[in-house]
């Protein structure tokens, strides 16, 4: 929208000067004018229309605004004022006999109709028959913007977000559209692209296709529907420089708050005392802890303070923008520098965009595309921190944040310069601040270009028709270099009731390494797009045609290395070339290629601008499947959709008269997608124990190869059917818009792991099928107002969205019951043990089922017995009842105004209807604890809400299971109804103010607009959660970096 109001406002610009020469042949001077009104006539974003017409109704009176929207007219009392202006609603106003009469235009929506980016080609909205919504780039930079993942949730209905980490570098946002269990698939100006690394202040708008009749172009992979985003391009107008910076400060949104050291030693006390256990720290150790003498060996170490600082990030970007109608350009240049608020944990990212359009002949436009991005992220050895859910290939190992949990807090930072170590179970030495500081230097550098390339002839002998030839080629390259460096720590002997003092050994950190070690790797890839189209676009009278057919191609390569050595001298000199001896695997590398290809077809008919329908369809091939057997490589997915603009007929206009514009639609589409390992469809085999030979032929040690992977040749795509039915709305002229969606889809084919088959099969099975099917179903609903009070312009938008889906078909085995059955549940369901309470009594627990061998104590978490032998089992009692983290209800609330030069804006963002594990399944698919849920886990410190709210005998009311130190079983540790907590929250998202200083003031300077602005983001969160638990927080972990609150100040200038 906003590249149609500035095209827009130079047509207006243009159009005043025609406008003057039919004011001037309808009107002259009035000599007999007595008084004279005068007055400022602006849109309604405060800028100045020029050229509008300020007309004295029946004389020939006249004005005309000048370059600052001012104008002059001789009028008596209660004469009336008629202001016009091109693509703007005219006004007429009656004249009381003020002396000054300020004018607000507002655009005429008929006039200026929105275009959306769609799937190859932009259409007016009012002619969309598939659920699209368009956020406008402006909109974004509503809030501290550092990538376009993390500020896209809350803005649109029906997609949903999930950020997990403020890692800098790392702080994006998982995105779903409609619930969907497939990905989103992402386009960039034309091309699929990440959208991570693009700077926010490129971006001219941002389409999200909901509906499998506007993601079905893109046939391949968009199951997951498809988000566009399309980059500024240059304009018709007079050069404009602008400039924007921002700088500010960040700190962790959401912690939980653990115990300080006399407080560690007051509970830990008493849960040993629940135990039987005798008591461990005297009133005298207390005393030490707190006499802030460290050579004693005890201290009060806050060591989540001592670690999570303060963070920094600035942003600098300036951009260049203008152009005739000959030749029009767009470039800019972007910086951003994270400094994160754990130590040695920073990112910075350098971008480059330039822009071109130029009509090199009659006929021809030449469009030119560059793109390029540095991203230099630096980390310490240890990782900053993540999530250890299933599915996660390789969970930090303790992790920074991990060993903030870990660490006691009745020990000091360091004795005699040496930093001091906490012992965990595990015998593993535990220091957040050292391994932040001291383990090591990781660096990985990624270097990207991006390029386009169109050339688009309208032939000239047939009105409408154009062939277009568009060709894109991106290449990443990627540089990493990690340093591990070894260090010394003071290892704490763990203290017990017969302990007087602490015992210190010296050692090194957690890793034993005797060497300092050194990794480089290179990766590179690149791909190639091609896309080779016709379209024609051509009205007849009423009818109204727009096709195209398009074939795109796509080509990636890639390969990557890597090289390790150990054993250097000097840490200075981290250089592989210095390295004594080479590591236990010193070398690796491996390459990947594909291709794809595919054709599309769409024709799109509109008839009196009432009913509109589109048919299109794309025709896909997959090098992921088998091309000897037919019907297996290719695959086609058409959609149909249709609408009807009912406000337009006569019937409906006379009758319901506050109802400016009122569309009907529907759409039905197929998509497909093909989320199976390169070559599923063949045998695969890999060496037996590699590199050490594994058998012996002819007398000699042998390598072996085995299969590990079966072929299934009629492996094929997974395709998904969608129903969309909805309506868009705008009423009270233009006061209130309304979109409404209502959608239903269903999934089948869906490609995975062949399940567990009978012994008889003799372990001889195809590995990959296409077998289970899955439904969903929900609705997006989107509410838009807008007005003004004399100069007070303010705004609302409110998105809500609920999507759910499950599986219809599932491998379930055949003896599983029904309650731990996946057929009928959702896709994003956890499984786990009920919980129904917490045992109060012995009595209870006697009359009670309980794990067999485990006998729990009262304070115990109690389950309920599903299969009704008298036994609980998890392997018999477990059922899938848990739910996603991400939200299946989503809203989100934009609230923006201006006054007199201020502006503001403030987002809130809402979900429910979700699940957070405290505890849950880890990578390695063993349910267990973890630090939100155990006290004292693995000798960790406690977070505050588990201890206080902890079940004792003086507390049976407590909300978490008994306090204890080492509970006699694992009762409590299972994955369970219990730990799953309701997730539902509200948070702050962003808000800013600003302010635009008057022209007046900065017209001297040659500066045409200059504004600043405070902002911050994550400013507050609501939740049912216990206090300090993110509810983005990733699904299973025991330290993650925490999303950040941050407060930024900046400005904008433009020339």
């Amino acid at each position: 929208m906003e590249k149609v109001h500035l095209i827009f406002r130079n047509l207006r610009t243009m159009g005043a000067f025609m406008l003057t020469l039919f004011v001037f042949a309808l009107c002259s001077y009035d000599a007999y004018a007595q008084t004279s009104v005068r007055g400022k006539i602006t849109d309604t974003k405060g800028e100045p229309v020029t050229g509008a017409a300020v007309v004295v109704k029946n004389t020939k009176k006249y004005s005309l605004s000048d370059l600052k929207g001012e104008y002059r007219v001789e009028a008596v009392k209660g004469d009336i004022l008629e202001i016009s202006f091109l693509g703007m609603e005219t006004q007429e106003l009656k004249y009381m006999g003020q002396a000054v009469l300020d004018v607000v235009m507002k655009d005429n929506v008929s006039a200026l109709d929105e275009i959306v980016v769609v799937g190859y080609g932009a259409q007016q909205k009012a002619s969309l028959t598939g659920s699209i919504s368009q956020i406008k780039g402006s909109e974004l930079l509503k809030t501290p913007s550092t990538n376009i993942s993390s500020i896209l949730g809350g803005r649109v209905a029906g997609l949903a977000s999930v950020q997990e980490s403020g890692q800098p570098g790392a702080d994006y946002a998982g995105l779903r559209i409609r619930g969907s269990r497939a990905g989103v698939n992402y386009i960039v100006d034309g091309m699929p692209r990440s959208i991570n690394d693009i700077n926010p202040n490129d971006i001219e708008s941002v389409s999200v296709l909901k509906d499998a009749s506007s993601a079905a172009v893109y046939g391949l992979q968009s199951a997951g529907g498809v988000i566009i985003i399309t980059t500024k391009k240059g304009k018709s107008e007079e050069s404009k420089i602008s400039y924007k910076t921002s700088i500010g400060a960040s700190v962790n949104a959401n912690f939980p708050k653990f115990l300080d050291g006399p407080s560690y030693a007051y509970w830990y006390n008493k849960a040993n005392e629940l135990d039987g256990r005798a008591v461990v720290f005297t009133e005298e150790q207390v005393a030490l802890m707190l006499n802030n003498d460290p050579t004693d060996g005890w201290g009060n170490t806050d060591w989540a303070k001592e670690t999570y600082g303060v963070g920094m990030t600035q942003q600098h970007s300036i951009t260049a923008n203008g152009g005739t109608d000959k030749i029009k350009y767009f470039a800019s240049l972007g910086y951003m520098d994270q400094l994160g608020n754990i130590k040695n944990f920073t990112y910075k990212r350098y971008n480059l965009r330039s822009n071109i359009e130029a009509k090199i002949a009659k006929s021809l436009t030449l469009t030119l595309g560059v793109a390029g991005t540095v991203g230099d992220t630096r980390s310490a050895g240890y990782g900053a921190g993540g999530s250890s859910a299933a599915g996660v290939s390789s969970a930090p190992w303790l992790s920074v944040s991990e060993q903030v949990a870990y660490a006691h807090p009745y020990l000091p930072m360091e004795i005699d310069g040496i930093p001091v170590a906490s012992r965990n179970a595990y015998g593993n030495p535990i220091n957040p601040v050292a391994a932040a500081n001291l383990s090591g230097k990781n660096k990985t550098i990624s270097t990207s270009l991006q390029s386009n390339i169109a050339l688009r002839w309208d032939i000239p002998w047939v009105k409408g028709l154009n062939v277009k030839f568009t060709g894109a080629y991106d290449h990443t390259f990627t540089y990493a270099k990690n340093f591990s460096t070894p260090y010394d720590l003071m290892f704490e002997t763990v203290p017990n009731s017969t302990t007087t003092n602490i015992s210190f050994t010296k050692r090194t950190d957690a890793r034993n390494q005797t060497d300092r070690t050194l990794g480089e790797g290179f990766t590179q890839w690149g791909r190639m797009v091609t896309q080779s189209s016709a379209s024609y676009t051509n009205v007849f009278g009423k009818h109204s045609i727009d096709a195209l057919v398009l074939m795109e191609t796509r080509d990636y390569k890639s390969n990557k290395f890597a090289a390790y050595g150990k054993g250097f001298y000097f840490e200075e000199l981290p250089e592989l070339g210095m390295a004594r001896v080479p590591s236990d695997d010193p070398i690796s590398g491996s390459s990947d290629a594909n291709r794809s290809v595919g054709i599309v077809g769409r024709v799109k008919y509109d008839y009196d601008n009432r009913y509109l329908a589109e048919l299109a369809a794309r025709y896909d091939g997959s090098y992921k499947f088998a091309g000897n057997i037919p019907g297996k490589r290719w695959g086609l997915f058409p959609s149909l959709s249709a609408g009807w603009r009912i406000s337009n007929e006569d019937f409906f206009r006379n009758a319901v008269t506050f109802v400016d514009n009122l569309k009907i639609r529907g759409s039905v589409g197929v998509v497909g997608s093909d989320p199976v390992s390169p070559y599923a469809f063949l045998s695969t085999m890999s060496f037996i124990g590699s590199p050490s030979p594994q058998v012996i032929f002819g007398g000699q040690q042998q390598n072996a190869l085995m299969t590990t992977a079966v072929a299934n040749p009629y492996l094929t795509w997974e395709r998904m059917i969608s129903y969309n039915f909805g309506f868009d709305a705008t009423m009270w002229k233009g006061l209130l818009g309304v979109e409404f969606d209502v959608f239903y889809s269903y999934t089948w084919d869906i490609l995975g792991s062949q399940g567990a088959m009978p012994g008889s099969m003799g372990g001889y099975y195809t590995t990959y099928v296409n077998n289970n099917s899955v439904d969903g179903r929900g609705f997006d609903l989107m509410l838009n107002h807008e007005n003004r009070i004399g100069d007070f312009f303010y705004g609302a938008k409110l998105n809500l969205s609920w999507a759910t889906n499950r599986y219809l078909k599932y491998q379930d085995s055949p003896n599983t019951p029904d309650y731990a059955k996946w057929t009928g549940k959702s896709t994003s369901a956890k499984a786990g043990l009920v919980a129904i309470g917490l045992f109060q009594s012995e009595e209870e627990i006697d009359n009670s089922p309980y794990i067999a061998g485990a006998r729990p104590r009262p304070g115990d978490i109690k389950y309920k017995d599903l299969n009704g032998d008298g036994v609980i089992s998890y392997a018999q009692d477990r059922a899938i009842i848990g739910r996603s983290n991400m939200p299946q209800l989503t809203a989100g609330l934009d609230l923006y105004a201006n006054w007199r030069g201020f502006d503001m804006s403030a987002l809130f963002v809402a979900g429910a209807m979700n699940d957070v594990s405290l505890t849950g399944t880890y990578y390695n698919y063993v349910d267990d604890n973890t630090i939100y849920t155990k006290l004292f886990k693995a000798g960790a410190n406690a977070p505050l809400y588990l201890v206080e709210n902890a079940w004792r005998p003086d507390n049976t009311t407590g909300t978490f299971p008994r306090l204890s130190v080492e509970p006699p079983n694992t009762n409590n540790a299972y994955a369970s109804s219990f730990w799953f907590r309701d997730g539902k929250y509200v948070r702050l998202k962003s808000a800013q103010i600003g302010y635009t200083l008057p022209a007046r003031w900065i017209n001297k300077f040659n500066c045409s607009n200059l504004r600043i602005y405070v902002e911050g983001t994550n400013l507050f969160t609501l939740s049912g959660l216990p206090e300090g638990i993110d509810p983005e927080r990733p699904g299973v972990t025991n330290g993650y970096y925490p999303q950040q609150r941050t407060f930024m100040g900046g400005l904008t200038i433009s020339f």
